[in-house]
């Protein structure tokens, strides 16, 4: 809770598909939950709060692998399943995904889209942001 706000009842659950060592993942299983909830716009907006919380993530990390004596190249992809009350968020970053069955398993629904560098979509967005990931 942030000083008397009544917050929401909220799920987290999380998937990190560390890649190039265990660091990064490590510190997203740590921290990430955490820096979410404290994005200003969280619990009223939860879907800004995880793109907020994720970037917020990605550059704590980065600072903290440039730190003398820490050299570490490792990533992560993510899968990010949030809810509040009775509203279901889904985040990813990498190309983890999500997808939901009901019906028994009789109904699919897809509910992430990969981001692949070697797509189109993908690649226009890393040129508009100046050739960086967000």
């Amino acid at each position: 809770m942030k000083d008397d706000e009544a917050w929401p009842k909220c799920s987290y659950f999380a998937v990190y598909d560390g890649h190039g060592g265990a660091q990064c993942a490590d510190y997203l299983k740590d921290h990430l939950h955490q820096i979410i909830v404290q994005q200003d716009c969280f619990p009223s907006n939860p879907a800004q709060a995880l793109t907020n919380g994720c970037l917020a993530a990605d550059q704590a990390f980065i600072a903290k692998c440039d730190t003398p004596g820490l050299f570490d190249k490792s990533g992560s992809c993510a899968i990010i399943v949030l809810i509040v009350e009775m509203e279901v968020y889904v985040a990813n970053v990498g190309d983890s995904r999500a997808i939901m069955s009901a019906a028994n398993g009789q109904k699919l629904f897809i509910l992430s889209r990969d981001h692949k560098p070697n797509e189109d979509i993908e690649k226009n967005r890393i040129i508009e942001k100046g050739g960086k990931i967000y």
